[in-house]
């Protein structure tokens, strides 16, 4: 099965995969290494600017297909470095089944063709955004044919422009007989609906569609399951409706008809509106607006839906921008059904900014238009209006409107309609002081809601929850003073300096106001949604992430309790998302969405600035210099550790103290799928059992002396990340035991507690010592390490790798020189007798004494070997033995620095030895030298710096 590797490779097997940018085939044991290459600065901005639910299509201009494959690599780059996973578009066709749940939480960026032709890339994006509300870039190029204009981004519609094509009705279409003979079958559904059979007309259309398809009549198709999915959705079936038009989309994409399927693209959205997935509906729409193949009438449309969805979401501003594009009279001749429910949507963003008189003349003069209409569109035209009237406060008008409505739905039979206008018709009268009358239409609604879409339903529930019946828009029915409460929580939020304090002193006002047992403040910035702060000591909230997929507040009944949840949003991004919880004996305050939603305004500049700075924290936190080294045995140790990262099993790293298993630990993480989560590291040598179980697993408040506060443990910091446990082999039993049971169950519990928290957590173990030598010995359990040690790896001491020695040397030098303002170079003497050193503390050791060497080096000039530490100096010392073993020790001591000092090539160490290149290898074959003594010759040749032949940075 097809597998994601680094963002950048997809594996087919164990040995076989390609490239996701270019295509080209490149071997799983042997990836070649990254090499980042410059993006156009605009299309970096676009990647800085990504918003939830708002996909995008930029053009990239490029002289040819040679340089818009430069570019395209350089955006792959970026676009990887901020969390995107840069796919061509032909390979993400291809491929998006298999990857289905690699790509499920990760925002892609779509590379088009490298010619001049768009081709299918519109509709990928579609369908990526179809998929999941991720903010999805589409990048295509075009060529300018000559001399390159430069690497310049361009907004997608203004590059290509906007053209009519063809509608998508089936006339359009190339009709056989036998289709002709099915479409005709078809057109008795309408009859079926005019007279209340939806479910034989429902059948009908399933079973003309099933046909067409099997006659790869795709296009005549689509346009069926549009029909049957438009059904659906009056019928409040929005699941169902959203699945038929996925389906006619994907089948007017195999018949070529753009138009169509851009119209079950626009009715799928409609579909996720009334379904709830607000989120969804606006990625859906905003890809839609996209393409560059939208007639008109289908732009206004495709506008009108997302001015909708951002009404529904608070967002009033941008929705007024959106319904300013509507203009539905060229709709009318085409389907009535559409222009009338335009025309709805824009009169309830007008009643929205309060512009009553603006939306009761385009109320009356749609009502007018549509006079001799069908019933359907006289009730959309009659709901409309009678949203002008309850805005108004006439109760008279209202009442009439109302029960022609009633009558115009029984005529339609559409009672989703009258459903709809009974509840706008409910909340005049609730403000209009008659609320016996309210109950009474609130009851008939209860009757009827279980057959409604979700939208609808959720406004129905909100009206009938106790204490909750008065709820309008806006907070005018608010019990306490949210205007000295504002101000206070302002005040709160600008005293504290810290971003966090001031976050958490917001919360906890917030709680004193409500009294909840738990507040969570969360967000989905790394793919998967996490908790960032909390305050309490609840059961975890749950609501949070349907918040963030619709990004409206909801409500509803978690676990026993009730959760109430408001999006975070600053600048139109959801930013987070902020949850309650209460007990089973409590209900939240009346006024308590409105608490949470001031609290989420004044917390989100707050939020912005700390997520990012944990993002920050988090990237230096896994940024590691790459291990350095040109033995054999290092490269062993590089591809160890890119098999070990691919995989998801423990790892057991042992080595000599200071060899670098932390960098190796790192490493693993960085490489892993696990990277953008944290890396948590302890020492378990320095863990006392008093400590131990405090520190891996945390403690509630009151748990101990001195436990004052919540404190999450080891394990829940790095839940989804990596925990690397330093010199395992001196953990105690106690605590063996303890590590064994949270390995097995995949749970941990606080101290003072009394329920398990599940983490995801990969295990990282490093030693100093031989474990299985410790099981031997009955100091370490043999059950623990068998399920450690599932991956293993050794790094070798550094005795065992002179070779690696200068390099080492002149990587530890640079850091160190530049942390003293040094500019002193190290001379080819200091190297050669750092290189005949033991270093029984390996590279910490080695490390110290090239900082102390830059602390006593001249500002500028060469650090002579007199600036070497006493040990260092004079450490060359006769060895014991016979003269011959002595003499050899000697020869091979001498040949290997001078090939140090050249770094590795031959031909230079042999000029310096006084030898020819031929004689230095026939010494070097009759001292034992290998091949892998030096760099290769190849790079030093070419004047490569040896640190840089060994990939170092």
């Amino acid at each position: 099965m097809a597998r994601l590797l680094h963002d950048r490779f997809v594996a087919y097997d164990d040995r076989h995969g390609c490239d996701l940018v270019t295509g080209d085939p490149v071997r799983i044991d042997a990836l070649p290494p990254h090499v980042s290459e410059p993006a156009p600065l605009g299309l970096v901005e676009v990647l800085d600017d990504a918003r939830e639910g708002s996909p995008r299509w930029v053009v990239a201009d490029a002289a040819n297909a040679g340089q818009a494959a430069v570019t395209a690599r350089g955006a792959a780059s970026a676009a990887r470095a901020r969390g995107f996973v840069p796919i061509q578009v032909p390979l993400y066709e291809r491929l998006r089944a298999a990857l289905a749940d690699d790509l499920a939480e990760r925002t892609l960026l779509l590379i088009g063709s490298f010619s001049r032709s768009v081709g299918r890339a519109q509709d990928a994006l579609l369908d990526a955004a179809s998929r999941s509300p991720r903010p999805h870039l589409l990048l295509t190029f075009r060529l300018a044919g000559g001399v390159a204009t430069g690497a310049v981004v361009r907004e997608a519609r203004a590059a290509y422009g906007v053209g009519p094509i063809a509608s998508a009705h089936p006339s359009r279409f190339a009709i056989t007989a036998d289709v002709a003979r099915h479409m005709e079958r078809a057109a008795r559904a309408g009859e079926f609906q005019r007279h209340g059979r939806h479910a034989a007309a429902e059948r009908l259309l399933r079973d003309v569609a099933a046909a067409l398809t099997r006659r790869a009549a795709h296009a005549a198709a689509a346009h069926i399951l549009v029909r049957l999915g438009r059904l659906l959705l009056e019928r409040g079936r929005a699941a169902a409706a959203d699945t038929a038009f996925g389906d006619a989309a994907a089948l007017a994409a195999s018949g070529n008809q753009e138009s169509a399927g851009l119209e079950a693209r626009i009715w799928q959205a409609l579909a996720r509106t009334d379904g709830g997935r607000l989120t969804e509906a606006e990625s859906v729409c905003r890809a839609v607006l996209l393409t560059k193949s939208l007639t008109p009438g289908q732009e206004a449309w495709a506008h009108a839906v997302l001015a909708r969805v951002l009404c529904l979401q608070q967002r009033h501003d941008e929705a007024v921008r959106s319904a300013s594009a509507v203009d539905a009279s060229a709709m009318f001749d085409v389907d009535p059904v559409i222009a009338a429910s335009m025309e709805a949507t824009a009169i309830r963003v007008l009643l929205a900014t309060g512009e009553l008189f603006a939306a009761g003349l385009r109320a009356r003069a749609l009502v007018t238009r549509v006079a001799d209409a069908d019933p359907l569109v006289i009730l959309i035209a009659a709901g409309a209006h009678l949203r002008v009237l309850a805005a108004a406060g006439d109760l008279h008008l209202a009442e009439q409107r109302w029960r022609e409505i009633a009558a115009l739905a029984r005529q339609a039979r559409a009672p989703l309609r009258a459903l709809r206008a009974r509840l706008i018709w409910h909340d005049a009268l609730h403000r209009g002081g008659r609320a016996a009358e309210a109950r009474r239409e609130l009851a008939a609604m209860e009757r009827l809601q279980r057959d409604a879409p979700p939208l609808l339903r959720r406004a129905i529930e909100e009206r009938a929850r106790p204490d909750r019946s008065g709820r309008l828009e806006g907070p005018a029915w608010a019990s306490r003073s949210l205007e000295r409460l504002a101000i206070f929580l302002i005040a709160s939020g600008h005293d504290e300096e810290d971003d966090a304090s001031a976050v958490k002193c917001v919360l906890a006002r917030v709680a004193a106001e409500l009294s909840p047992t738990r507040v969570d403040v969360m967000a989905s910035t790394a793919g998967a949604v996490s908790t960032l702060l909390t305050l309490g000591s609840g059961l975890p909230t749950r609501v949070g992430r349907r918040v963030l997929e619709a990004g409206i507040p909801i409500e509803a009944a978690e676990q026993g309790g009730r959760e109430l949840a408001v999006p975070v949003r600053l600048r139109g991004r959801l930013l987070a998302v902020l949850a309650a919880r209460w007990p089973l004996d409590r209900e939240p305050a009346p006024d308590a969405f409105d608490v949470l939603a001031l609290a989420a305004a004044v917390t989100a500049p707050r939020l912005e600035t700390l997520m990012a700075r944990a993002q920050e924290q988090s990237a230096a936190s896994v940024s590691i210099p790459e291990l350095v080294g040109i033995s054999a045995v290092m490269d062993d140790v590089r591809r160890a550790i890119a098999r070990a990262a691919r995989a998801p099993f423990s790892v057991v790293i042992e080595g000599e103290s200071g060899v670098g298993k932390e960098l190796a630990a790192r490493a693993i993480h960085t490489l892993s799928a696990r990277r953008d989560r944290r890396f948590c590291d302890v020492n378990c040598a320095a863990l006392p059992d008093e400590l131990l179980e405090s520190e891996l697993f945390g403690h509630a408040k009151g748990a101990f002396t001195g436990a004052v506060a919540d404190k999450p443990g080891l394990f829940e910091d790095a839940d989804g990340g990596t925990l690397f446990l330093d010199e395992i082999a001196d953990l105690s039993p106690r605590g063996q035991a303890k590590l064994l049971r949270v390995l097995q169950q995949h749970e941990v519990r606080r101290v003072g507690e009394t329920f398990a928290r599940k983490v995801d957590v990969r295990l990282v173990a490093a030693a100093n010592r031989d474990l299985r030598a410790e099981v031997a010995a009955g100091r370490f359990r043999a059950d623990l390490l068998f399920r450690l040690d599932v991956i293993h790896l050794r790094i070798p001491p550094l005795r065992e790798r002179p070779e690696d020695i200068p390099l080492l040397a002149q990587y530890c030098w640079r850091t160190a020189a530049e942390r003293v303002g040094s500019r002193a170079t190290l001379t080819h003497g200091v190297l050669a007798a750092l290189a005949g050193h033991s270093w029984p503390g390996n590279v910490r050791e080695l490390q110290n004494v090239v900082a102390a060497i830059a602390v006593a080096a001249p500002p500028q000039g060469q650090v002579r070997r007199s600036l070497l530490p006493v040990a260092l100096s004079n450490a060359a010392h006769a060895p014991s033995g016979p003269l011959a073993d002595a003499r050899l020790e000697f020869e091979r001591r001498f040949v290997r620095m001078a090939l140090a000092r050249a770094g590795g090539s031959r031909t230079r160490a042999a000029a310096e030895l006084g030898l020819s290149r031929q004689g230095l290898l026939k010494t070097m074959a009759r001292l034992g030298l290998g091949p892998r003594a030096g760099v290769t010759e190849a790079a030093a040749e070419d004047g490569v710096d040896a640190m840089d032949a060994t990939g170092c940075s």
